[in-house]
């Protein structure tokens, strides 16, 4: 525990920081969104997944000095995070097509194959272990990959809510690595040094949001979720993190992949859906009168509910 002390305050103070100096320079080159949560939709600075991609890469950098052992899992962690990174802000620049950011987490997914030529072997609860062998490297992992950077996008548009949930899932899979040995261990980690990252990050993105995470965030934080749990073979407790994108994923295909996660705000600022829900957000605004923030805590509260579901799961292998 104490080899992540020094990355993770490594990753707290350049996250603070650059955080600090992306919210300005976003505002001055005129990157911003509307928060049509608001009554009143006022912009804001919508590049800030930049801050917590360079308060994870600082991190990482720092445990891989600190401990060079673990070379190639820190490597191939850092290296498929900063390929979709790209992609997040090529994607806030340009405005890629869906087609472009579908196939690019497949290209990003080559390190984590590489590093996991040897090890093709899941454990899935009720079943055991089970060998996939040349699957596991050509279709699991750029799968997993591709799942988890393009599912963590689906579910924003609330102030925090991303950040929120990446915070849950990161520290859950801390707490299953560090409990492991090896690579597993170093995984633990790495997910810690996201963990801090994420809540210094929150301090900007909590209600009322002064920067969002844009989808260099968005892509940066699911892809590094994804990553840490390919290399540190927690494949299990991934798939339970990420049911409700699996649920989110679901609500948006029945539009086609055209539905919001926004909602209706009143001028009091309390949300509301009146149709069919596109989203879980919908979903939790139709169980009550509630503000953004409410509705934020209550999926949060949901992921936090599956996080506990992937450490036992993960922890425990149940064979029929």
């Amino acid at each position: 525990m104490l080899d992540v002390l020094v990355p993770s305050i490594v990753a707290l103070v350049v996250t603070l920081f650059s955080t600090s100096w992306i919210l300005k320079v976003s505002r001055e080159r005129g990157f911003v969104g509307k928060d049509v949560n608001k009554p009143d939709r006022p912009e804001v600075p919508s590049l800030g997944g930049l801050g917590i991609l360079s308060g994870f890469i600082a991190g990482s950098f720092t445990l891989l000095v600190e401990d060079p052992a673990f070379e190639t899992i820190v490597s191939a962690v850092m290296l498929s995070s900063l390929i979709i990174g790209l992609l997040g802000l090529l994607d806030d620049v340009l405005n890629l097509k869906q087609s472009v950011r579908a196939i690019m987490p497949v290209f990003a997914s080559v390190p984590l194959a590489v590093y996991s030529v040897g090890h093709s072997v899941i454990s899935i609860p009720f079943v055991g272990l089970v060998n996939f062998g040349l699957l596991y490297y050509v279709i699991i992992v750029p799968a997993a990959l591709t799942i988890t950077s393009n599912a963590f996008n689906m579910l924003e548009g609330l102030n925090g809510l991303g950040t929120g949930m990446g915070v849950i899932m990161a520290a859950a899979l801390a707490y299953i690595g560090l409990r492991g040995n090896g690579v597993t261990s170093e995984a633990g980690d790495l997910a810690i040094i996201l963990a801090i990252s994420l809540i210094a990050f929150l301090y900007f993105n909590k209600y009322p949001a002064k920067i969002f995470l844009g989808n260099v965030g968005t892509y940066f934080i699911g892809s590094v979720i994804g990553s840490i749990g390919i290399s540190g073979y927690m494949l299990t407790a991934l798939a339970v993190l990420f049911i409700p994108y699996v649920i989110e994923f679901v609500l948006k295909a029945r539009t086609k992949f055209k539905g919001i996660s926004f909602g209706q705000v009143d001028n009091d600022g309390y949300m509301h859906w009146d149709s069919f829900p596109n989203s879980l957000t919908h979903v939790v605004m139709k169980m009550g009168r509630m503000r953004e923030y409410q509705v934020v805590a209550v999926l949060w509260g949901m992921e936090l509910v599956f996080a506990i579901g992937a450490v036992v799961l993960q922890s425990t292998v149940i064979r029929i």
